[in-house]
C-alpha cells in the first residue's frame, strides 16, 4: 500500500480555474475605468446683454457742479402779499390816511348782527382769528384780535348806524373807526362792550377800523342798523 501524497492535484485545476478568472474580471475591470475617463461638468456661459446697434449713443448722468445752474436750482415760490388776509404780518402804519389802504371787494352789509368771521369784512396785517376757552362769552365764541398797531380791517354797510361789539380788558389800546373819511375813537378798556357810531345818512358806507394804540385790540360782531 502505497502512501497517500500530502496534495491532492485534483484540486489544482479548479484553483488555477478560479485564479484565471479572478485575473480576468481585475483586468475586464481596469480596463472599463481607464476608457471611461470622468468628464467634467459643463458650465453654461451667463449672458450679457450687448447693444449690437452702432448708433445708439448714451449720454452720462450729469453730476452737481459747486455752482449750481439756472437749471439745477429749485424753483421758487413767487407772488404779491395778501391785501385783504387775516393773520398777515406787516409794519405799523405811522399815520392814518383818509384814504382806504385795504383793497376790498366785499358786499355791502345789510341791517343785521354778523359775527366777526363774516366773508364780508377785510382784515388786513396781523389780525389773529380766536376760537378758545377765553372767547366763548364772545358772539359765537371767535374774536379778532390786533397786537400791532397800524393794524386794520374795512368793510362796508348799507344803513344809518353800525355797533362795533368788542371784549374789553386792562391791556387793550385805543381804536379808530373811519367811516366815510371821518375819525371816530374810542378805548378798550372803557365800560361796555359796544361802541355806536352816530346817526349817519340813508346810504351805504365805507368804515376801516384801526389799532391805534395800546397793546391788543378786537373785533367781536358788527350790527348794521338801518
Amino acid at each position: 500500500m502505497q502512501p497517500r501524497p500530502s496534495f491532492d492535484r485534483e484540486l489544482l485545476i479548479p484553483i488555477v480555474v478560479g485564479v484565471v478568472s479572478i485575473l480576468g474580471l481585475a483586468w475586464i475591470f481596469l480596463a472599463n475605468y481607464r476608457s471611461e475617463a470622468p468628464i467634467p461638468p459643463t458650465v453654461e456661459p451667463t449672458a450679457i446683454p450687448f447693444d449690437s446697434s452702432p448708433f445708439v449713443t448714451r449720454t452720462p448722468r450729469p453730476r452737481p457742479s459747486a455752482t449750481p445752474t439756472l437749471e439745477e436750482m429749485p424753483p421758487t415760490a413767487t407772488g404779491t402779499s395778501p391785501v385783504a388776509y387775516p393773520g398777515y404780518p406787516g409794519p405799523p402804519s405811522e399815520t392814518l390816511s383818509s384814504a382806504g389802504t385795504l383793497i376790498s371787494e366785499s358786499q355791502p352789509l345789510p341791517s343785521g348782527k354778523y359775527d366777526d368771521t363774516d366773508p364780508n369784512i377785510a382784515y388786513d396785517r396781523h389780525w389773529t382769528y380766536r376760537m378758545n376757552s377765553g372767547t366763548k362769552y364772545a358772539y359765537r365764541g371767535t374774536l379778532h384780535t390786533s397786537d400791532s398797531i397800524g393794524n386794520e380791517l374795512s368793510f362796508h354797510f348799507t344803513g344809518q348806524r353800525i355797533l362795533l361789539g368788542y371784549q374789553r380788558g386792562r391791556s387793550f389800546g385805543t381804536v379808530t373807526v373811519m367811516i366815510d373819511g371821518e375819525p371816530y375813537r374810542f378805548h378798550q378798556q372803557a365800560f361796555g362792550n359796544i361802541w355806536r357810531s352816530p346817526q349817519l345818512s340813508p346810504g351805504t358806507h365805507s368804515v376801516r377800523i384801526i389799532h391805534e394804540s395800546g397793546q391788543s385790540v378786537n373785533l367781536d360782531y358788527i350790527e348794521v342798523v338801518g
